[in-house]
């Protein structure tokens, strides 16, 4: 017998221990293979190349930087941040970077809204059919990609405070701006 009884107790002998421990090991296999699965190593990383069906459908500009927005209306630091990114995107008409908007609400009429009501000045993208998204697979909204020659430079997710000024310090250090 494996166990030994005590009054109100029962313990485990030390030859249950083998047992014990490949049941933990068989535990993080399947988590390590299950994490392994959902794709996160796919994402697009700062100094991965954009594939280039999406390169062709995003039609960045080559010579400018170009900030690439992803945003919902559902997300509280996009509707936050957007009216900051757009003010910017006005102050910056004519240097060196382009901004894009990729909206990805899945309801057609919940994103057209939403659009209406912030009236963005830069491009925007529908990206209802989460094609685009799913190739960069951000781990946060917002997220914004820096990107020229459909390589990425850098990213950022997240409610970030004054994000218009962390822009400018990233382009800036990017050589979009002097």
């Amino acid at each position: 017998m494996n166990t030994r009884t005590f009054p109100n107790k029962q313990c485990f002998t030390l030859s249950r221990m083998p047992d014990i421990f490949n049941g933990v090991k068989a535990v993080l296999l399947s988590l390590t293979m299950l994490f392994a699965m959902t794709g996160t190593a796919q994402a697009l990383q700062r100094g991965d190349s954009l594939p280039p069906e999406l390169a062709a459908k995003l039609a960045l500009d080559p010579e400018k930087i170009t900030m690439v927005d992803f945003f919902a209306s559902w997300c509280v630091s996009c509707r936050i941040e957007l009216p900051e990114v757009d003010h910017l995107s006005k102050e910056l008409k004519g240097e060196s970077v382009e901004f894009v908007g990729i909206q990805v609400d899945e309801d057609v009429e919940v994103g057209e809204k939403f659009l209406k009501e912030i009236a963005l000045s830069f491009r925007v993208i529908d990206d209802q059919s989460q094609e685009v998204i799913g190739v960069f697979e951000p781990i946060g909204m917002p997220a914004l990609y820096y990107i020229q020659h459909n390589k990425v430079l850098g990213i950022r997710f997240g409610a970030i405070p004054q994000i218009g000024e962390v822009i400018k310090q990233d382009l800036t250090q990017l050589g979009a701006l002097k």
